[in-house]
């Protein structure tokens, strides 16, 4: 039941409209000043940003909002904090993309057909640039991690060296922005199909290999035609090896 005191005051507020603080606005606020110190250089990737208290007491705002703030740029992919260490501006642009393509997925059931047709698109155009702009130690780059997935024993040393591979013929197409969306929606597919990679059979784990050593020769004789194909009978191939693998989950 309402009071008297209380009654008179709602009377006395009657119309009065009040906007309430929001802690968001402050943490917003944060966020767009560590912002401007990277776009005017007095940040930059691989720096370490002061300890929460003093970055509290140089924008005048208490340590929680700061630690949200912080806490929002990590997910962000702008930060890397490590528990009890410092905390960095990242590296990876990467990271940038990574939770954007995960909750893609996750909010709006985005499957793994769509991300496999995303895939098709950029990884040629990557892979073709990549014949073109490699130079010898980019070469040497993708053909150590080729060497690498030769593990078809043990399938999470395989993943990532062929995550690895992929990643290699990307950055040497010399673009970051499209590397780095490539890169963000082959994690989005391994994310997502992890469960699945046990079920994938030795043979299809060499196929896999064998169509990688087509790929990275193709770039090395900077053969863009032959690349084109590689990567598309590739991705093909990879596509129709997750659905199986799907399958073999769902026939259990």
């Amino acid at each position: 039941m309402i009071s008297k005191k209380e009654n008179l005051f709602f009377k006395a507020t009657d119309g009065l409209s009040i906007e309430p603080i929001e802690k968001l606005v402050l943490i917003d606020q944060i966020i767009e000043k560590i912002e401007s110190l990277i776009e005017n250089g007095k940040l930059n990737t691989g720096d370490a940003l002061p300890g929460e208290r003093i970055l509290a007491e140089m924008l005048g705002v208490s340590r929680t909002s700061v630690r949200q703030a912080l806490k929002a740029l990590n997910v962000m992919g702008v930060l890397e904090i490590s528990p009890g260490k410092r905390t960095y501006i990242n590296e990876s642009i990467t990271k940038l993309l990574l939770n954007p393509f995960r909750f893609m997925k996750a909010l709006h059931n985005v499957n793994i057909d769509e991300f496999f047709d995303a895939r098709k698109i950029l990884e040629v155009d990557l892979a073709k640039r990549a014949a073109q702009k490699a130079t010898k130690k980019d070469i040497e780059r993708i053909q150590d991690f080729l060497e690498k997935s030769k593990s078809f024993n043990d399938i999470d040393t395989l993943a990532v060296s062929e995550f690895a591979f992929h990643q290699a013929i990307f950055e040497s197409a010399k673009n970051r922005i499209l590397a780095a969306v490539a890169l963000s929606i082959s994690n989005a597919i391994y994310i997502a199909a992890k469960q699945l990679k046990e079920y994938i059979p030795r043979e299809d784990r060499k196929t896999s290999y064998k169509q990688h050593c087509k790929i990275f020769e193709a770039i090395k004789e900077k053969n863009q035609v032959k690349v084109e194909k590689a990567v598309l009978d590739h991705l093909d191939s990879m596509e129709e090896i997750w659905k199986k693998a799907r399958e073999n989950i769902v026939n259990r």
